[in-house]
């Protein structure tokens, strides 16, 4: 069971520096991001919406107010509603991004330690005896093993989903930042680093390709024109590419 999960997310593992040291797009190491901060508070926000429950600016407060208090995930539903009623509010749909992305990383971490534990119960690893021996054959078909392989295999499944579903969120929330900001090349990049995490690598091309069209001489840009020629080669060698 495990090889066929490491056959199935291997690629997609790579990419997102799950299984190696954590990295992320290029948005990521150049440290273009979004958020908000301020000094709201929690209870006076949320005593303001039981007042006035589609309150756009006691909404965004609590989504700050949660952000200031370390639980930035939480600031993702107010968020949520307030681009509902003001969906051309640039500065707040950069400040959902954000959460977004700050959930994604935090899935990809918990997504690096499961294929880990995942791994560590894989015969002939350095935690276990060979494959190819009479100890390892037997423990791996022991019922003991073979459940603690299968919960670290649905942990790894469920996690992996989870992470891409955020960085999914991510994407959407940049696509909608690209239309009310189309000559921006940040939100390009974001975009494209977003689209590359969630699996999307049509979408990342395009975003690509439109960074490079809006900031050609951006230093940025030749290891853009190079993560182009990476998917691009990717692509050909997928099914159908």
């Amino acid at each position: 069971m495990f090889v066929f999960l490491a056959l199935v997310f291997g690629v997609g593992f790579v990419a997102f520096g799950v299984g190696s040291d954590v990295q992320g797009g290029i948005a990521d190491a150049i440290g273009v991001g979004g958020g908000g901060t301020g000094q709201p508070s929690v209870e006076d926000s949320r005593e303001r919406l039981e007042e006035n429950p589609n309150d756009p600016t006691a909404l965004r407060d609590l989504a700050t107010a949660l952000q200031t208090d370390g639980r930035p995930e939480e600031a993702i539903a107010p968020l949520e509603r307030y681009v509902r009623l003001r969906p051309n509010d640039e500065e707040v749909l950069r400040q959902l991004a954000g959460v977004h992305l700050t959930k994604a990383t935090r899935l990809r971490n918990e997504a690096q330690e499961a294929q880990l534990e995942a791994q560590a119960l894989a015969p002939g690893t350095i935690f276990q005896p060979p494959a190819n021996t009479p100890f390892g054959q037997a423990l791996s078909k022991a019922p003991i093993t073979q459940a603690a392989t299968q919960r670290a295999n649905e942990r790894l499944t469920r996690v992996y989903g989870e992470m891409q579903s955020a960085y999914r969120d991510a994407k959407e929330t940049y696509v909608r930042l690209a239309r009310l900001a189309p000559e921006d090349p940040s939100i390009q990049l974001q975009l494209a680093d977003a689209a590359i995490n969630s699996g999307d690598t049509p979408a990342a091309l395009t975003a690509y390709r439109r960074f490079v069209k809006l900031a050609p001489d951006d230093p940025t840009t030749p290891l853009v024109r190079q993560e182009i020629k990476r998917l691009q080669a990717a692509s050909a060698l997928q099914p159908g590419g």
